[in-house]
């Protein structure tokens, strides 16, 4: 192990850190990046782009070419203002990004995922081009990057596996930060920690972080003006609530318990290494052509279930729709045209 420690990582040093999976996990970032500026570091927050449905009706991430009021540093990226919004087919939607940069007042950096894993390498070398970064961290709400690929309580593989694949590929000092485990009421907390004990035994656990009850005053303050409800669950946690919570409609339960308020920080190299998911989209320049890649191994993906919904809505008027039913329907399609399922 390179690093045996968040500070013997980061102190002395430009750190970028950003939101593996998009939406809320840019909160996460920032619990992060709090971390590494007592550790010695200094940061710059960013995340990849992709809103939950209920804020951006319409399918996949956000292109950099639909944000307006960005300062484009290379080919997927831009520099994020306060009045920063994205153009969706005539209809105006703020990110979690913007909202982040209005009520921080940072400058946070905007990570185009519609160009693949190719277009977030090239996007993370232009960020440590133009802001000397030293290391890159990635952050992601809930544990679902350790994913194997088999579990049936997989919502949303894509924008992770790109992600991770991505960092693996820069050249760069890195980490990867999993923060509030099982609190995107995916792959449960019990399922996280295994994974993370099973990256402990091959010396890739670095350090495990607490909450301070300074961290829950500054994630609050975010949190009033940010929607997500994956990267509320430690902060809740942390405040004492305890025991099932339903999110995500209703279609996922998470426990709450003080172990939500915790962060882990891992070697990417041997995350990447236990998982076929990061390297199936290896090489991708698209977010269609890394999707079609999961899709062959019978991963339905959040990218699937957003075209799903859309064009449900565009069938019929009956809404909310039965997430759940709409899920199985699609991996039992993907079944049909003869997928190769992993297997673990």
């Amino acid at each position: 192990m390179k690093y045996k420690s968040l500070e013997s990582l980061v102190k002395n040093k430009n750190v970028f850190i950003f939101g593996a999976g998009g939406g809320g996990d840019i909160v996460g970032a920032y619990h992060v990046s709090n971390k590494v500026k007592k550790a010695g570091g200094n940061t710059i927050v960013g995340s990849v782009v992709w809103e939950r449905f209920a804020v951006d009706p319409y399918p996949g991430p956000i292109p950099l070419e639909m944000m307006v009021n960005v300062e484009p540093i290379g080919y997927s990226t831009a520099i994020v203002s306060s009045d920063s919004y994205a153009l969706r087919y005539g209809m105006e939607v703020e990110p979690q990004i913007t909202k982040f940069v209005k009520t921080v007042g940072e400058k946070a950096i905007f990570i185009d995922l519609t160009k693949g894993t190719e277009g977030v390498i090239r996007g993370i070398n232009d960020i440590a081009e133009n802001y000397n970064i030293d290391v890159v961290i990635g952050v992601d709400v809930g544990g679902d990057i350790l994913s194997l690929g088999c579990e049936e309580n997989l919502w949303s593989p894509l924008a992770d596996s790109i992600s991770l694949s991505a960092l693996y590929h820069i050249n760069f000092d890195k980490a990867l930060a999993v923060y509030g485990p099982g609190g995107d009421g995916e792959l449960d907390t019990n399922t996280i920690l295994k994974y993370v004990s099973d990256i402990s035994k091959q010396k890739g656990l670095i350090e495990i972080m607490g909450m301070s009850y300074e961290d829950s005053e500054l994630l609050e303050n975010l949190i009033k003006n940010v929607y997500t409800e994956a990267s509320l669950i430690p902060l809740l946690s942390f405040k004492g609530e305890y025991g099932n919570k339903m999110i995500r409609n209703n279609t996922r339960v998470v426990k709450l318990s003080p172990i939500l308020s915790t962060s882990y920080l891992l070697d990417v190299d041997i995350v990447y290494n236990r998982s076929e998911l990061p390297k199936l989209v290896n090489g991708t320049g698209g977010i269609g052509q890394a999707n079609q890649a999961l899709n062959d191994r019978c991963l339905y993906t959040e990218l699937d279930l957003e075209n799903d919904l859309m064009k449900l809505r565009g069938e019929q008027s009956k809404e909310p729709f039965d997430l759940n039913e709409i899920r199985r329907q699609g991996i039992s399609n993907l079944i049909k045209r003869n997928c190769n399922p992993i297997k673990c």
